[in-house]
């Protein structure tokens, strides 16, 4: 049974169309990422699927278990740790995370006792009787993260967990996010970081306008819409590019005042030897080359700008 099962959801404001016939499952154990633009409709999606949002067509099962119909249930197996804080400010740390519990009917002594166990798991004990708003902002993520594991869910979704965190704090929170996916959590990431998208998940659900536009591993996605760039650098300047080389099969143009040439192809390597090759043959020697090879992000670009 996979962990999440989307058919067809949509959600409408009114006029507008955040979510549009969204369909895909994550498995249970994966560690699945969900990335696009601002206002592409990431929030919406996780939205629905905590119980913030109600569907205003098709169906969303957690556990096979339908999360309108079984709101509930669904709701006390997704841990969300939002982007934003929202802490209560009247409570200290620790009972921040007991009150949270209460919420889900996990009696006080249960409820102290995972406090107690999360807070250490996150390195934050030491800070259980301080206020929220006192905490360096890594320490707030990882307040949001134990808080999200207060219920003990199978399923945890992340909304940008590492925004803003300097790189220590951000090796420290993905390393205890990997941590929890190895011991068999779903996880759901949402993340404008693509580097950590492709450092961290095992695929990734590109959206846009409310539509997915590409699924899969991000090795898979890259493999599938490379475009390597390639950069020559001439030895002297050139005023047009010779026809052989406007003809070919690649996306060619001069830049650095006619003194590189730049290419767009799918195996910049073989592009470039063709290219080197091309330029002798018409009198142009290279002087350097420089391959900046095809990433996630560039997939994005592509996918989101078209």
């Amino acid at each position: 049974m996979d962990a999440i099962e989307l058919i067809n959801l949509s959600k409408h404001f009114e006029d507008t169309i955040a979510v549009r016939e969204v369909n895909f499952n994550v498995s249970q154990g994966e560690f699945f990422g969900l990335l696009g633009p601002n206002g592409a409709g990431k929030t919406t999606l996780i939205n629905m699927l905590v119980g913030l949002a109600t569907p205003t067509s098709g169906t969303a099962n957690v556990s096979g278990k339908d999360i309108v119909k079984n709101y509930r249930e669904v709701h006390s197996q997704i841990g969300l740790a939002p982007g934003e804080e929202n802490f209560d400010r009247e409570f200290d740390v620790f009972d921040n995370l007991v009150h949270h519990a209460g919420y889900f009917g996990i009696p006080e002594e249960g409820a102290k006792r995972k406090a107690e166990k999360y807070l250490k798991m996150f390195d934050l004990w030491e800070k259980k009787d301080v206020k929220p708003f006192q905490l360096s902002q890594g320490m707030s993520k990882k307040l949001l993260l134990a808080r999200a594991m207060m219920t003990d869910p199978s399923i945890l979704v992340l909304d940008e967990p590492t925004a803003g965190l300097d790189v220590t704090a951000k090796r420290e929170t993905r390393n205890h996010i990997g941590t929890l996916n190895r011991e068999g959590l779903t996880v759901i990431l949402t993340t404008h970081q693509l580097e950590e998208a492709e450092e961290l998940c095992e695929r990734v659900a590109i959206i846009d306008e409310g539509e997915i536009l590409a699924i899969g591993s991000p090795k898979e996605l890259v493999e599938e819409g490379k475009s390597d760039t390639v950069k020559i650098k001439l030895e002297r300047k050139i005023d047009s590019l010779p026809d052989v080389i406007t003809r070919s099969e690649y996306q060619t143009s001069l830049g650095n005042g006619g003194r590189e040439l730049r290419v767009i192809a799918p195996d910049g390597g073989r592009a470039a030897v063709d290219m080197i090759h091309m330029l002798h043959e018409n009198g142009v020697k290279a002087k350097s080359v420089d391959i900046e090879k095809a990433d996630l992000k560039d997939v994005f670009t592509r996918l989101t700008e078209a």
